[in-house]
Protein backbone atom coordinates (compact mmCIF):
# COMPACT_ATOMS: atom_id res chain seq x y z
CA UNK A 1 0.00 0.00 0.00
CA UNK A 2 1.33 3.60 -0.82
CA UNK A 3 1.60 5.86 1.48
CA UNK A 4 -0.78 8.35 -0.08
CA UNK A 5 -3.22 5.76 0.19
CA UNK A 6 -2.09 4.87 3.54
CA UNK A 7 -2.89 8.68 4.33
CA UNK A 8 -6.07 8.80 2.82
CA UNK A 9 -7.78 5.43 4.70
CA UNK A 10 -6.28 6.88 8.18
CA UNK A 11 -7.64 10.38 7.92
CA UNK A 12 -10.90 8.76 6.77
CA UNK A 13 -10.72 6.49 9.64
CA UNK A 14 -10.01 9.23 12.35
CA UNK A 15 -12.24 11.46 11.05
CA UNK A 16 -15.13 8.89 11.43
CA UNK A 17 -13.67 7.84 14.84
CA UNK A 18 -14.40 11.69 15.55
CA UNK A 19 -17.88 11.74 14.52
CA UNK A 20 -18.66 8.62 16.26
CA UNK A 21 -16.85 10.22 19.61
CA UNK A 22 -19.23 13.30 19.80
CA UNK A 23 -22.40 10.92 18.41
CA UNK A 24 -22.10 8.07 21.08
CA UNK A 25 -18.74 7.69 23.11
CA UNK A 26 -19.06 11.05 24.82
CA UNK A 27 -21.54 12.34 27.03
CA UNK A 28 -19.92 15.71 27.37
CA UNK A 29 -19.20 15.68 23.84
CA UNK A 30 -22.59 14.81 22.77
CA UNK A 31 -24.20 17.50 25.26
CA UNK A 32 -22.00 20.20 23.16
CA UNK A 33 -23.40 18.88 20.27
CA UNK A 34 -27.18 18.93 21.38
CA UNK A 35 -26.55 22.70 22.05
CA UNK A 36 -25.19 23.79 19.15
CA UNK A 37 -28.27 21.95 17.22
CA UNK A 38 -30.33 23.84 19.63
CA UNK A 39 -28.67 27.31 18.93
CA UNK A 40 -29.33 26.09 15.15
CA UNK A 41 -32.69 25.42 15.76
CA UNK A 42 -33.41 28.99 16.52
CA UNK A 43 -31.68 30.45 13.81
CA UNK A 44 -33.26 28.33 11.47
CA UNK A 45 -36.73 28.98 13.46
CA UNK A 46 -35.90 32.77 12.55
CA UNK A 47 -34.66 32.20 9.11
CA UNK A 48 -36.94 29.64 7.53
CA UNK A 49 -39.85 29.60 9.59
CA UNK A 50 -41.32 26.30 12.06
CA UNK A 51 -41.77 23.65 9.24
CA UNK A 52 -37.88 23.66 8.84
CA UNK A 53 -37.48 23.87 12.57
CA UNK A 54 -39.53 20.37 13.65
CA UNK A 55 -36.39 18.84 11.19
CA UNK A 56 -33.71 20.45 13.49
CA UNK A 57 -35.74 19.20 16.61
CA UNK A 58 -35.67 15.70 14.80
CA UNK A 59 -32.18 15.66 14.61
CA UNK A 60 -31.89 16.68 18.35
CA UNK A 61 -34.37 13.63 19.02
CA UNK A 62 -32.46 10.92 16.91
CA UNK A 63 -28.79 12.14 17.75
CA UNK A 64 -28.60 12.96 21.54
CA UNK A 65 -27.78 10.05 24.14
CA UNK A 66 -29.63 12.06 26.47
CA UNK A 67 -33.16 10.40 26.95
CA UNK A 68 -34.01 13.49 28.82
CA UNK A 69 -33.55 16.04 25.89
CA UNK A 70 -35.58 13.61 23.98
CA UNK A 71 -38.48 13.51 26.03
CA UNK A 72 -38.20 17.42 25.84
CA UNK A 73 -38.27 17.34 21.78
CA UNK A 74 -40.86 14.77 22.17
CA UNK A 75 -42.80 17.29 23.99
CA UNK A 76 -42.23 19.98 22.03
CA UNK A 77 -43.54 18.48 18.95
CA UNK A 78 -46.74 17.34 21.00
CA UNK A 79 -47.01 20.99 21.65
CA UNK A 80 -47.00 21.60 18.07
CA UNK A 81 -49.66 19.02 17.21
CA UNK A 82 -52.11 20.71 19.95
CA UNK A 83 -51.34 24.06 18.21
CA UNK A 84 -51.71 23.15 14.58
CA UNK A 85 -53.40 19.83 14.50
CA UNK A 86 -52.00 16.40 13.84
CA UNK A 87 -52.75 16.75 10.17
CA UNK A 88 -51.79 19.52 9.84
CA UNK A 89 -48.39 18.36 10.86
CA UNK A 90 -48.40 15.53 9.20
CA UNK A 91 -48.52 17.80 6.02
CA UNK A 92 -46.00 19.65 6.86
CA UNK A 93 -43.52 16.61 7.43
CA UNK A 94 -44.65 15.04 3.99
CA UNK A 95 -44.31 18.70 1.90
CA UNK A 96 -40.79 18.18 3.82
CA UNK A 97 -39.75 14.52 2.84
CA UNK A 98 -41.08 14.65 -0.29
CA UNK A 99 -39.59 17.79 -2.03
CA UNK A 100 -36.94 16.44 -3.08
CA UNK A 101 -38.61 13.23 -4.65
CA UNK A 102 -38.14 12.89 -8.22
CA UNK A 103 -41.85 12.75 -10.09
CA UNK A 104 -40.59 10.40 -12.80
CA UNK A 105 -39.99 8.03 -9.81
CA UNK A 106 -43.23 8.61 -8.37
CA UNK A 107 -44.74 8.05 -11.45
CA UNK A 108 -42.57 4.77 -11.73
CA UNK A 109 -43.92 3.48 -8.74
CA UNK A 110 -47.76 4.19 -10.04
CA UNK A 111 -46.44 2.19 -13.27
CA UNK A 112 -45.94 -1.30 -10.75
CA UNK A 113 -49.01 -1.01 -10.10
CA UNK A 114 -51.24 -0.10 -13.07
CA UNK A 115 -49.37 -2.59 -15.33
CA UNK A 116 -50.17 -5.30 -12.39
CA UNK A 117 -46.19 -6.54 -11.72
CA UNK A 118 -46.46 -9.42 -9.97
CA UNK A 119 -44.28 -7.93 -6.88
CA UNK A 120 -45.26 -3.85 -7.16
CA UNK A 121 -44.31 -0.79 -5.35
CA UNK A 122 -40.40 -2.15 -5.26
CA UNK A 123 -41.30 -5.42 -3.87
CA UNK A 124 -41.92 -3.05 -0.57
CA UNK A 125 -45.73 -3.60 -0.50
CA UNK A 126 -47.40 -7.01 0.64
CA UNK A 127 -51.27 -7.52 0.82
CA UNK A 128 -52.18 -9.47 4.05
CA UNK A 129 -55.29 -9.52 4.01
CA UNK A 130 -58.41 -8.94 1.00
CA UNK A 131 -61.10 -6.29 2.06
CA UNK A 132 -64.47 -8.22 2.29
CA UNK A 133 -67.97 -6.68 2.05
CA UNK A 134 -67.64 -5.46 5.51
CA UNK A 135 -64.55 -5.67 6.65
CA UNK A 136 -61.04 -3.79 5.88
CA UNK A 137 -58.11 -5.47 4.40
CA UNK A 138 -54.43 -5.40 5.66
CA UNK A 139 -51.85 -4.36 3.71
CA UNK A 140 -47.81 -3.57 4.49
CA UNK A 141 -45.18 -1.36 3.61
CA UNK A 142 -41.47 -1.63 4.57
CA UNK A 143 -38.34 0.74 4.57
CA UNK A 144 -38.47 4.14 5.68
CA UNK A 145 -37.86 5.88 2.78
CA UNK A 146 -41.38 4.44 1.27
CA UNK A 147 -43.72 5.74 3.35
CA UNK A 148 -43.47 8.98 1.92
CA UNK A 149 -44.17 7.29 -1.11
CA UNK A 150 -47.04 5.05 -0.52
CA UNK A 151 -48.36 8.36 0.25
CA UNK A 152 -47.44 9.93 -2.61
CA UNK A 153 -48.94 7.38 -5.11
CA UNK A 154 -51.82 6.32 -3.47
CA UNK A 155 -55.25 8.43 -2.49
CA UNK A 156 -54.99 7.79 1.13
CA UNK A 157 -58.61 8.32 1.29
CA UNK A 158 -59.47 5.61 -0.85
CA UNK A 159 -56.88 3.10 0.54
CA UNK A 160 -58.00 3.80 4.14
CA UNK A 161 -61.34 3.43 3.37
CA UNK A 162 -60.56 -0.41 2.44
CA UNK A 163 -57.45 -1.11 4.06
CA UNK A 164 -55.54 -0.90 7.60
CA UNK A 165 -51.80 -0.04 6.34
CA UNK A 166 -49.15 -1.29 8.71
CA UNK A 167 -46.08 0.45 8.05
CA UNK A 168 -42.56 -1.53 8.90
CA UNK A 169 -39.32 0.67 9.41
CA UNK A 170 -35.94 0.12 8.57
CA UNK A 171 -34.44 2.30 10.92
CA UNK A 172 -34.48 3.20 14.59
CA UNK A 173 -35.53 7.31 15.47
CA UNK A 174 -38.92 7.89 14.59
CA UNK A 175 -39.15 11.39 15.14
CA UNK A 176 -38.47 11.67 11.19
CA UNK A 177 -39.99 13.75 8.30
CA UNK A 178 -40.35 10.14 6.44
CA UNK A 179 -42.53 8.63 9.54
CA UNK A 180 -44.27 11.77 10.90
CA UNK A 181 -45.61 12.40 7.45
CA UNK A 182 -48.47 9.72 8.09
CA UNK A 183 -49.95 11.64 10.69
CA UNK A 184 -51.34 13.74 7.37
CA UNK A 185 -53.70 10.40 6.19
CA UNK A 186 -56.71 9.45 8.19
CA UNK A 187 -55.76 5.81 8.92
CA UNK A 188 -55.88 4.16 11.43
CA UNK A 189 -52.46 2.88 10.80
CA UNK A 190 -49.98 0.40 12.49
CA UNK A 191 -46.23 0.88 12.85
CA UNK A 192 -43.62 -1.83 14.01
CA UNK A 193 -41.67 -0.42 17.16
CA UNK A 194 -39.60 -2.81 18.37
CA UNK A 195 -37.46 -0.36 20.33
CA UNK A 196 -39.19 0.88 23.48
CA UNK A 197 -38.12 4.69 22.93
CA UNK A 198 -39.42 4.52 19.54
CA UNK A 199 -42.33 2.36 20.96
CA UNK A 200 -43.19 5.62 23.72
CA UNK A 201 -43.30 8.65 21.44
CA UNK A 202 -45.52 7.00 18.63
CA UNK A 203 -47.63 6.38 21.72
CA UNK A 204 -47.22 9.91 23.31
CA UNK A 205 -48.38 11.18 19.88
CA UNK A 206 -52.24 9.76 20.64
CA UNK A 207 -52.56 9.77 16.83
CA UNK A 208 -54.40 7.18 14.72
CA UNK A 209 -51.08 5.56 14.53
CA UNK A 210 -50.35 2.47 16.46
CA UNK A 211 -47.55 0.80 17.43
CA UNK A 212 -46.80 -3.17 18.08
CA UNK A 213 -43.82 -4.38 19.49
CA UNK A 214 -42.25 -6.43 16.89
CA UNK A 215 -39.32 -5.10 13.73
CA UNK A 216 -38.12 -6.00 10.58
CA UNK A 217 -35.73 -8.33 11.53
CA UNK A 218 -38.93 -10.53 13.56
CA UNK A 219 -39.57 -12.01 10.22
CA UNK A 220 -37.53 -14.02 9.28
CA UNK A 221 -37.65 -17.00 6.86
CA UNK A 222 -36.85 -20.03 8.92
CA UNK A 223 -37.09 -22.22 6.03
CA UNK A 224 -34.45 -20.68 4.29
CA UNK A 225 -32.30 -19.82 7.48
CA UNK A 226 -32.08 -23.22 9.55
CA UNK A 227 -29.59 -25.57 11.43
CA UNK A 228 -28.24 -27.40 9.33
CA UNK A 229 -26.49 -29.96 11.62
CA UNK A 230 -22.76 -30.27 12.70
CA UNK A 231 -20.73 -28.82 10.20
CA UNK A 232 -16.78 -27.63 10.07
CA UNK A 233 -16.21 -23.94 11.59
CA UNK A 234 -13.02 -22.56 9.26
CA UNK A 235 -14.02 -19.28 10.31
CA UNK A 236 -14.19 -17.86 14.04
CA UNK A 237 -16.02 -14.70 13.04
CA UNK A 238 -18.98 -13.57 10.64
CA UNK A 239 -20.18 -10.25 10.03
CA UNK A 240 -23.07 -10.12 7.68
CA UNK A 241 -23.34 -6.38 6.90
CA UNK A 242 -23.15 -3.66 3.68
CA UNK A 243 -19.84 -2.19 3.01
CA UNK A 244 -20.65 0.72 4.62
CA UNK A 245 -19.02 3.47 7.32
CA UNK A 246 -21.60 2.58 9.82
CA UNK A 247 -21.21 -0.82 10.17
CA UNK A 248 -17.89 0.30 11.34
CA UNK A 249 -15.98 -2.90 9.82
CA UNK A 250 -12.37 -0.80 10.69
CA UNK A 251 -12.95 -1.69 14.12
CA UNK A 252 -12.87 -4.77 13.68
CA UNK A 253 -9.83 -4.96 11.26
CA UNK A 254 -8.54 -2.41 14.41
CA UNK A 255 -8.94 -5.20 16.83
CA UNK A 256 -7.34 -8.13 14.56
CA UNK A 257 -4.49 -6.00 14.66
CA UNK A 258 -4.27 -5.73 18.83
CA UNK A 259 -5.39 -8.91 19.56
CA UNK A 260 -2.89 -11.58 20.56
CA UNK A 261 -5.02 -14.70 19.05
CA UNK A 262 -5.66 -14.72 14.93
CA UNK A 263 -8.94 -14.92 14.26
CA UNK A 264 -10.34 -16.33 10.85
CA UNK A 265 -13.74 -13.96 9.92
CA UNK A 266 -15.96 -14.20 6.84
CA UNK A 267 -17.68 -10.83 5.49
CA UNK A 268 -20.43 -10.81 3.70
CA UNK A 269 -22.00 -7.58 2.69
CA UNK A 270 -22.88 -5.61 -0.97
CA UNK A 271 -21.99 -2.21 -2.30
CA UNK A 272 -23.45 0.51 -0.20
CA UNK A 273 -21.55 3.77 0.60
CA UNK A 274 -18.45 1.69 -0.20
CA UNK A 275 -17.18 -1.25 -2.10
CA UNK A 276 -16.23 -4.46 -1.52
CA UNK A 277 -12.17 -3.05 -2.49
CA UNK A 278 -12.48 -0.15 0.09
CA UNK A 279 -13.51 -2.65 2.78
CA UNK A 280 -10.31 -4.35 2.11
CA UNK A 281 -8.11 -1.54 1.28
CA UNK A 282 -9.09 -0.90 5.54
CA UNK A 283 -8.34 -4.47 6.23
CA UNK A 284 -5.27 -3.69 3.96
CA UNK A 285 -3.98 -0.71 6.13
CA UNK A 286 -4.52 -2.91 9.45
CA UNK A 287 -2.53 -5.60 8.11
CA UNK A 288 -5.13 -8.13 8.44
CA UNK A 289 -6.19 -8.58 5.23
CA UNK A 290 -4.85 -12.24 5.14
CA UNK A 291 -7.39 -13.63 7.58
CA UNK A 292 -9.94 -12.02 6.21
CA UNK A 293 -12.68 -13.87 3.49
CA UNK A 294 -15.27 -11.59 1.30
CA UNK A 295 -18.44 -12.65 0.09
CA UNK A 296 -20.83 -10.52 -2.18
CA UNK A 297 -24.08 -10.95 -3.95
CA UNK A 298 -24.49 -14.68 -2.05
CA UNK A 299 -27.82 -16.18 -1.89
CA UNK A 300 -29.85 -16.47 1.60
CA UNK A 301 -28.74 -20.27 1.08
CA UNK A 302 -25.09 -19.70 0.55
CA UNK A 303 -25.27 -17.20 3.52
CA UNK A 304 -27.07 -19.77 5.96
CA UNK A 305 -24.56 -22.70 5.30
CA UNK A 306 -21.38 -19.80 5.83
CA UNK A 307 -23.01 -18.91 9.16
CA UNK A 308 -23.64 -22.68 9.87
CA UNK A 309 -19.92 -22.84 9.38
CA UNK A 310 -19.03 -20.43 12.10
CA UNK A 311 -18.48 -20.08 15.06
CA UNK A 312 -20.66 -16.63 15.99
CA UNK A 313 -21.92 -13.66 14.02
CA UNK A 314 -20.80 -10.34 15.39
CA UNK A 315 -22.70 -6.58 14.68
CA UNK A 316 -20.35 -3.71 15.32
CA UNK A 317 -22.90 -0.81 14.14
CA UNK A 318 -23.63 1.87 16.84
CA UNK A 319 -26.92 3.18 15.41
CA UNK A 320 -29.23 1.76 12.62
CA UNK A 321 -31.72 -0.62 12.26
CA UNK A 322 -33.14 -3.21 12.63
CA UNK A 323 -30.61 -5.89 11.74
CA UNK A 324 -32.01 -9.01 10.28
CA UNK A 325 -28.47 -11.19 10.12
CA UNK A 326 -28.99 -11.43 14.07
CA UNK A 327 -31.81 -13.39 13.55
CA UNK A 328 -30.47 -15.18 10.72
CA UNK A 329 -27.43 -16.63 12.53
CA UNK A 330 -29.19 -17.69 15.56
CA UNK A 331 -31.80 -19.51 13.11
CA UNK A 332 -28.62 -21.12 11.30
CA UNK A 333 -27.50 -22.02 14.94
CA UNK A 334 -24.76 -20.00 16.18
CA UNK A 335 -24.45 -17.25 18.95
CA UNK A 336 -24.22 -13.61 18.41
CA UNK A 337 -22.85 -10.80 19.62
CA UNK A 338 -23.52 -6.88 19.20
CA UNK A 339 -21.99 -3.78 20.52
CA UNK A 340 -23.07 -2.45 23.90
CA UNK A 341 -24.95 1.00 23.67
CA UNK A 342 -26.74 -0.27 20.23
CA UNK A 343 -29.37 2.15 19.37
CA UNK A 344 -30.70 3.51 22.59
CA UNK A 345 -28.59 1.26 24.68
CA UNK A 346 -31.71 -1.32 25.86
CA UNK A 347 -31.08 -4.92 26.58
CA UNK A 348 -32.77 -6.94 23.60
CA UNK A 349 -35.01 -9.61 24.77
CA UNK A 350 -33.64 -11.92 21.99
CA UNK A 351 -29.49 -11.73 22.99
CA UNK A 352 -29.30 -13.51 26.29
CA UNK A 353 -27.38 -16.22 27.98
CA UNK A 354 -29.74 -18.74 24.93
CA UNK A 355 -28.43 -16.84 22.12
CA UNK A 356 -25.67 -14.58 22.81
CA UNK A 357 -24.29 -11.30 24.41
CA UNK A 358 -22.95 -8.14 24.11
CA UNK A 359 -19.09 -6.56 23.29
CA UNK A 360 -17.80 -3.86 25.10
CA UNK A 361 -17.35 -1.14 23.57
CA UNK A 362 -13.80 -0.71 24.23
CA UNK A 363 -13.27 -4.48 24.53
CA UNK A 364 -13.24 -6.01 20.69
CA UNK A 365 -9.54 -6.92 21.12
CA UNK A 366 -10.24 -8.47 24.28
CA UNK A 367 -13.41 -10.35 23.09
CA UNK A 368 -11.03 -11.71 20.09
CA UNK A 369 -8.44 -13.12 22.69
CA UNK A 370 -11.21 -14.59 24.96
CA UNK A 371 -13.69 -15.89 21.92
CA UNK A 372 -13.22 -19.69 23.08
CA UNK A 373 -13.84 -19.09 26.47
CA UNK A 374 -16.60 -17.02 25.70
CA UNK A 375 -17.99 -19.52 23.53
CA UNK A 376 -17.75 -22.58 25.70
CA UNK A 377 -20.74 -21.19 27.45
CA UNK A 378 -22.82 -21.86 24.06
CA UNK A 379 -22.35 -25.57 23.21
CA UNK A 380 -25.37 -26.73 23.95
CA UNK A 381 -27.62 -23.96 23.18
CA UNK A 382 -30.10 -23.57 20.74
CA UNK A 383 -30.38 -20.19 19.66
CA UNK A 384 -33.01 -20.78 16.99
CA UNK A 385 -35.18 -22.80 19.40
CA UNK A 386 -35.74 -19.74 21.42
CA UNK A 387 -36.47 -17.29 18.15
CA UNK A 388 -38.91 -19.54 17.11
CA UNK A 389 -40.75 -19.67 20.39
CA UNK A 390 -40.59 -16.00 20.96
CA UNK A 391 -40.15 -13.77 18.25
CA UNK A 392 -41.34 -15.86 14.45
CA UNK A 393 -43.11 -14.60 11.94
CA UNK A 394 -46.41 -16.20 13.39
CA UNK A 395 -45.51 -14.97 16.25
CA UNK A 396 -45.14 -11.30 15.18
CA UNK A 397 -48.59 -12.02 13.32
CA UNK A 398 -50.48 -12.80 16.17
CA UNK A 399 -48.89 -9.64 17.84
CA UNK A 400 -50.40 -7.40 14.94
CA UNK A 401 -54.00 -9.34 14.71
CA UNK A 402 -54.03 -7.85 18.68
CA UNK A 403 -52.96 -4.15 17.64
CA UNK A 404 -55.88 -4.38 15.25
CA UNK A 405 -58.36 -6.37 17.76
CA UNK A 406 -57.36 -2.95 19.63
CA UNK A 407 -57.88 -0.61 16.24
CA UNK A 408 -61.39 -2.56 16.33
CA UNK A 409 -63.14 -1.92 19.33
CA UNK A 410 -61.58 1.75 19.82
CA UNK A 411 -62.86 2.92 15.85
CA UNK A 412 -65.77 0.90 16.14
CA UNK A 413 -65.12 -1.30 12.19
CA UNK A 414 -64.03 -4.15 11.44
CA UNK A 415 -60.63 -5.82 9.95
CA UNK A 416 -60.33 -9.37 7.95
CA UNK A 417 -58.11 -10.84 10.51
CA UNK A 418 -57.29 -13.91 8.28
CA UNK A 419 -53.68 -12.57 7.59
CA UNK A 420 -51.28 -14.27 5.32
CA UNK A 421 -47.88 -14.96 7.54
CA UNK A 422 -45.20 -12.88 5.63
CA UNK A 423 -41.34 -13.16 5.52
CA UNK A 424 -38.18 -11.05 4.96
CA UNK A 425 -36.52 -12.62 2.14
CA UNK A 426 -35.20 -9.99 2.32
CA UNK A 427 -37.53 -8.78 0.16
CA UNK A 428 -41.57 -9.29 1.49
CA UNK A 429 -42.82 -12.49 0.24
CA UNK A 430 -44.94 -14.69 2.15
CA UNK A 431 -44.41 -17.68 4.35
CA UNK A 432 -46.24 -20.20 1.78
CA UNK A 433 -45.98 -18.96 -1.95
CA UNK A 434 -49.19 -19.99 -2.85
CA UNK A 435 -50.40 -17.18 -0.84
CA UNK A 436 -49.20 -15.08 -4.16
CA UNK A 437 -52.22 -16.82 -5.90
CA UNK A 438 -54.59 -16.14 -3.39
CA UNK A 439 -54.28 -12.73 -3.54
CA UNK A 440 -53.89 -12.10 -7.30
CA UNK A 441 -57.30 -10.51 -7.34
CA UNK A 442 -56.50 -7.81 -4.50
CA UNK A 443 -53.23 -6.52 -6.35
CA UNK A 444 -55.43 -6.56 -9.66
CA UNK A 445 -57.38 -4.23 -7.74
CA UNK A 446 -54.55 -1.69 -6.05
CA UNK A 447 -55.07 0.12 -9.21
CA UNK A 448 -58.30 2.07 -8.87
CA UNK A 449 -56.33 3.69 -5.17
CA UNK A 450 -53.87 5.49 -7.19
CA UNK A 451 -54.09 9.30 -7.40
Amino acid sequence: MSIKERLRIGTRIRVRKIKELVRFDSKPLSLILTGLYLLYYFYIRVSRGRREAMLVVGKIFRHTQFPGVRKIATGWLLKQCRRHGLVNIGEDFLFMAGRYVAGEFISDLARTISAGDDRPFHKRLLILSAPTENEKGVMIIKFTDYFKYFLMVFDMTKICRDYIVIFEPSYSGYFDEDILCLLSAPGPFIIEASEKEDYQFIESLKSPIYPVETGANWWVDDSAFAYPGKLPKPYDITMVAIWADFKRHYHLFEAMSRAQVKRRVALVGKPWEMTREDIEAEARYYGVLEHVDFYEGISQKDINMLLARSKCLILLSKKEGFNKSIVEAMYAGIPVFILEGHNYGEKYSYINKETGGYIDKKGLAKFLDNLDEILTGFERVKPGEWIRSNISSPISTEMILETIRRIETKHALKINPRLEIKVNSPEFDYYDPKAWDRMRDSYRSLEKYLR
